[in-house]
């Protein structure tokens, strides 16, 4: 069953879909964050078909908009930034945590593209995450968007404090906030990378954020890191959503 509701974040509402199932199997609440210009369905149904596999599944999820993105209120160009976004899945966690059916639940985080550096990065000593998934997560943002998302170009006219617009595909503007807000954000593959539990799933064929970068946080990272790198796939899994399912199903299962 989906259920919509609104979740106050940032002096704005931020757009949800709760995914209750019918015959719950465990205490798992799994809380999707979605990527850059992106929105709580994802790219071909990523965010959405993954949410109904888990549903069925038996586990409760929650998808949700960043501010300013999809159904969320919000201005994308000026409340994009990583350190509000934290604060929004901050701002969702603690409303799950109020709500009769999910309340108690252990959370586990899964996040795609830039959503998957906020995953991975989540640290919350007071609700630390039971487990955390990462599809084709941005781990060196600033190198990232500097050199592929948006540009050197652009990345300077930014810095200038320019908005700047039409990046990577997309009609998007931006405001020079996120990037002065991205140069604070740590580099997930420097010493000691990710502790705990954590799968990581990437397409050898990612041109958007290359495999590379989730290949070193392995390495850094503690014992708990599983890698999956799905050869051929690209940035949004096409052709590739049902091996992805099971995988992450089955990570899900063993945690």
């Amino acid at each position: 069953m989906k259920e919509h509701y609104w979740i106050p974040s940032r002096n704005r509402r931020l757009s949800a879909i709760v995914h209750t199932p019918e015959h719950p199997a465990g205490d798992l609440l799994v809380v999707v964050c979605h990527g850059f210009t992106g929105d709580k369905i994802g790219a071909n149904q990523l965010l959405l078909r993954l949410a109904l596999a888990m549903e069925s599944a038996g586990i409760h999820v929650v998808r949700f908009d960043f501010a300013g993105s999809g159904e969320s209120e919000g201005e994308f160009a000026s409340d994009t930034t990583v350190s509000g976004w934290k604060e929004d899945l901050r701002s969702v966690i603690a409303w799950a945590g109020q709500q009769p059916t999910l309340a108690g639940l252990k959370v586990c985080l899964l996040g795609h593209s830039l959503g998957g550096y906020l995953a991975c990065s989540y640290d919350d000593p007071e609700g630390p995450a039971a487990g955390k998934i990462a599809l084709a997560p941005v781990v060196r943002p600033v190198e990232n968007f500097q050199q592929i998302i948006l540009g050197p170009q652009l990345w300077e006219q930014a810095l200038r404090g320019e908005t700047i617009a039409n990046f990577y595909g997309k009609g998007f503007t931006l405001d020079g906030g996120f990037v002065r807000d991205l140069l604070k954000q740590p580099d997930l593959t420097t010493e000691p990378g990710l502790q705990g539990r954590c799968l990581i799933v990437h397409g050898a064929a990612d041109i958007a954020v290359p495999v590379a970068g989730s290949q070193t946080l392995q390495r850094v990272s503690g014992s708990g890191i599983e890698l999956h790198v799905l050869p051929d796939a690209d940035h949004v899994f096409t052709g590739r959503i049902q091996q992805l399912q099971t995988v992450i199903l089955n990570w899900l299962h063993n945690l």
